[in-house]
């Protein structure tokens, strides 16, 4: 059964007001820098630990008045009223259960708290802006991560029957019946991010319920879009099987799915240009269900800030911020910025920020035409060869691995760690040992070659233990240290070319995985763990390399790149951030 597409009179155009009502690291980060864990930073990853550690130091009572101070200070009307000024017409409001039922018996929130939203909803009709009800962190979670309150470490502790539906069905209901009068309220989100571990056919079950309670309590869809998440599963086939499952009896509703170009290799290994192209992707598919786009942001996969040429960070930003609002008028019912509030320098997740430095506003950017064949030409207008596109032998390169990080090598380590391209990610290809010099030859498909680094070491292959990680030696005389160049999509390798290295020694490819630090060479078969990108270096560091190149003392090299090492950024961010939302 077809899904009508039908826009509400006014889409929401607005932002997140995340870590105010449920907290997170990013959001509420000065909560959280206010009171560390005192056995590990790392634990305090959600609203949870943070309850655990402050009653562990300020007792129940003294925990219970920090977050009172939280709540009254983090968002004001004054924020409202600075929404409204920036063009936007609504908000997105999360919340946990416990704002409103109190929390159950084991749980360490404080709540309920209902006076909170009451004041959200006053402001947000004071200031003429519409506000959409949150349930963002369901009674036992409805998932085992942190924006629904509680992370749970390791993955699988948390199970889906442990979220109490009942519970939220009752806290839904009093939502309804508080704020059913109030024409400012025209969207409620049933929940948020729910875990892909819940059957569809449960999850089906829960919204159409919720549908239902929510336009018998007196929200009718003349008004109010009842907003159901769609996350990380494929939206087609759920929203297909939701319309089976409710023979498309509810009307104004629709899905909400979350646009991050962030996480998961998919993002990381993206390049600027194919970042850019998802985005028009995007715009397409948003036009055929009804759908608001529950969060977005500006953060970028790694790969994307190793392949914009020389642009700045903030022009990068800018495009992508401009593109990104662009496609999202499509969608049905609107989108919301993650987030108003976030770290003063995180431009990312700011949108404050973004609007000060011009990412919110503005013409986006054309791109350039391509019918899919070859490589888009947006790649080269982005990220251009420096001169001659064509690899040769003995020229400065970097090999990128499909999760967006460049091969390295410290010592006799070779993994794949950081997306900067540094001293200690620069390789050439050098021909077999016993060969003429072949400096300055092309690279093609089928020549042997070896990798070499900065300090004169080989990536090696042990035949003996096919397992084992790829390392870099000295000795370079055997089959040991000697790959066939797979060239896809062409003969001769090039900057921004896909390649497959094979081992001669074992007939194996070699292979990077982003859970296991190192390089390996472990399967005949091959896909995108073999997949290999090549880029040329830069001007700036082949000039570092010619400062270098003249002491061959291996040692000397090496504390060169050691002390880049530690000005190097950090492996899971952008230039300039060093924290991303917990997602």
């Amino acid at each position: 059964m077809a899904l009508a597409v039908v826009p509400p009179r006014c889409p929401w155009k607005g932002v997140s007001l995340g870590g105010w009502l449920l907290l997170e690291p990013g959001p509420a980060s000065p909560l959280f820098d206010d009171h560390p864990c005192p056995e590990s930073k790392d634990t305090m990853r959600c609203e949870w630990t943070l309850m655990e550690v402050l009653r562990k130091t300020k007792g129940k009572d003294g925990a219970a008045d920090v977050i009172r101070q939280h709540r009254e200070n983090h968002i004001s009307k004054t924020d409202f009223k600075k929404i409204r000024a920036r063009g936007l017409n609504s908000v997105r409001l999360p919340f946990g259960y416990w704002v409103v039922l109190g929390p159950s018996a084991r749980d360490p929130y404080v709540g309920p708290g209902l006076e909170y939203i009451d004041r959200a909803v006053d402001w947000a009709e004071e200031c003429g802006l519409q506000i959409m009800l949150d349930l963002h962190g369901c009674p036992g979670g409805e998932s085992g991560e942190a924006p629904c309150g509680r992370r749970r470490r390791p993955d699988g502790t948390w199970k889906w029957r442990q979220w109490r539906v009942q519970e939220s069905y009752a806290a839904m209901k009093i939502i309804v019946d508080r704020y059913k009068s109030r024409k400012c309220v025209t969207g409620v989100s049933v929940c948020n991010e729910p875990s892909g571990a819940i059957p569809t056919s449960v999850l089906c079950d829960y919204y159409d319920k919720s549908v239902s309670l929510i336009r018998k309590g007196g929200m009718p869809s003349s008004r109010v879009a009842v907003v159901l998440p769609v996350f990380q599963r494929n939206e087609e086939e759920f929203i297909a099987k939701f319309q089976s499952h409710t023979r498309g009896r509810h009307k104004n509703i629709c899905f909400d799915i979350h646009c991050y170009h962030c996480f998961e290799n998919e993002f990381n290994g993206k390049t600027l240009a194919a970042q850019l192209r998802k985005v028009k992707e995007n715009a397409q598919w948003l036009r055929q269900y009804p759908i608001v786009v529950g969060e977005w942001s500006l953060a970028l996969g790694c790969a994307a800030w190793a392949t914009c040429g020389n642009m700045d960070e903030r022009t990068v930003y800018q495009i992508f911020g401009k593109m990104q609002l662009e496609a999202y008028k499509n969608a049905s019912h609107g989108h919301f910025f993650w987030n108003w509030t976030e770290r003063d320098e995180c431009l990312e997740w700011n949108f404050q920020r973004a609007f000060q430095e011009g990412c919110m506003t503005g013409k986006p950017r054309g791109l350039p035409r391509w019918n899919r064949t070859g490589e888009d030409p947006l790649e080269e207008e982005l990220h251009p060869a420096r001169g001659d596109a064509r690899i040769r032998f003995g020229e400065a390169i970097h090999i990128r691995t499909f999760y967006g990080r460049y091969v390295d090598v410290e010592k006799s380590a070779v993994a794949a760690r950081w997306h900067d391209k540094g001293l200690w990610q620069t390789l050439r290809f050098a021909p077999p040992a016993g060969l003429p010099d072949m400096d300055r030859k092309l690279v093609v498909s089928g020549q042997v070659v070896r990798l070499q680094d900065s300090a004169g070491r080989f990536l090696c292959v042990d035949p003996q233990e096919p397992e084992s990680a790829v390392c870099a030696r000295r000795a370079s005389s055997d089959a040991r240290t000697e790959f066939v160049v797979e060239v896809e999509n062409g003969t001769i390798l090039k900057h921004r070319g896909m390649m497959l290295l094979r081992s001669r020694a074992t007939s194996r490819h070699l292979d990077a995985d982003e859970h296991e630090e190192g390089l390996f060479c472990r399967w005949e078969e091959t896909g995108d763990w073999q997949r290999f990108a090549v880029e040329k270096s830069t001007d700036k560091l082949n000039k570092e390399l010619k400062k270098v190149a003249k002491n061959v003392n291996a040692a000397a090299v090496q504390a060169v790149i050691s002390a880049k090492r530690k000005r190097r950024m950090s492996p899971n961010t952008s230039p300039s951030n060093a924290r991303r939302k917990t997602r």
